[in-house]
């Protein structure tokens, strides 16, 4: 049986509202974090790296829908592409593509569970946000006794750079990126080119990573960001706007 909040997800214009009136009892710390670095009152632009629906637990979408954003939602699964366009259809501003981020630029095997696995899973929509490039990560959370291979199925995605993605919009820099994609992060954030991206805030889990979190905060202190660590995710920032 679907929850209210599941019901809600199907009218993303109430859901918009609702969650914003909910932002005046409860404010979390990423909330607040993104709140006090991103400009409230002049545009800006931002890559979604993992966007999934648009709406299933995205601390994002709320600042990506104002007026004065503009960017791009990136999300490599097909069937939870198709949801985020529809989310999104609202809303102009938010172009969704059908990608993977990465470097290089390539055609690789993504994995994702399958309809058929999800069915059968109370946490289906939480474990759609598990898609990713590393199989044995889907594999580690499959119930005790379930088949790996009619659990989880294997999709050939176009992976595009930051770069490629950005110009290929007409943006020739990007104020923001937002990350979700299940430790991924190491890979895109050594290898972009800050100095022609010219991102003024990185945010994204460091969960997925612990290893490579320190490699990564390193990096960033490197092209002059400071650090913002919370208790999932961590929030980098330079410049003012």
């Amino acid at each position: 049986m679907e929850t209210l909040p599941q019901k809600l997800r199907r009218y993303p214009k109430i859901f918009d509202v609702l969650n914003k009136l909910n932002r005046l009892r409860s404010r979390t710390p990423l909330f607040e974090t993104l709140s006090q670095h991103l400009p409230k009152n002049q545009p800006f632009t931002f890559l979604q790296i993992g966007a999934n629906d648009g709406i299933f637990h995205d601390p994002y979408r709320e600042f990506m829908i104002r007026h004065n954003a503009r960017g791009l939602a990136a999300e490599p699964v097909p069937e939870y592409f198709a949801q985020l366009t529809r989310n999104y259809q609202s809303y102009s501003s938010v172009t969704p593509i059908n990608c993977a981020i990465g470097y290089p630029a390539s055609t690789l095997p993504f994995y994702a569970y399958t309809p058929t696995y999800l069915e059968t899973c109370f946490n289906a929509k939480e474990l759609t946000g598990l898609a990713s490039l590393d199989k044995s990560k889907l594999a580690s959370q499959l119930r005790p006794g379930s088949d790996p291979d009619s659990s989880i199925q294997t999709i050939t995605i176009n992976v595009r750079t930051v770069e490629e993605v950005i110009a290929s919009h007409g943006f020739q820099t990007i104020d923001c990126l937002f990350m979700d994609c299940e430790g991924h992060e190491d890979n895109i954030l050594t290898n972009l080119n800050f100095q022609q991206v010219q991102p003024k805030l990185v945010a994204f889990e460091h969960t997925h990573h612990p290893h490579e979190d320190n490699n990564i905060v390193n990096h960033l202190a490197n092209q002059g960001f400071k650090c913002t660590r919370l208790d999932y995710d961590t929030v980098a920032y330079r410049n003012s706007y």
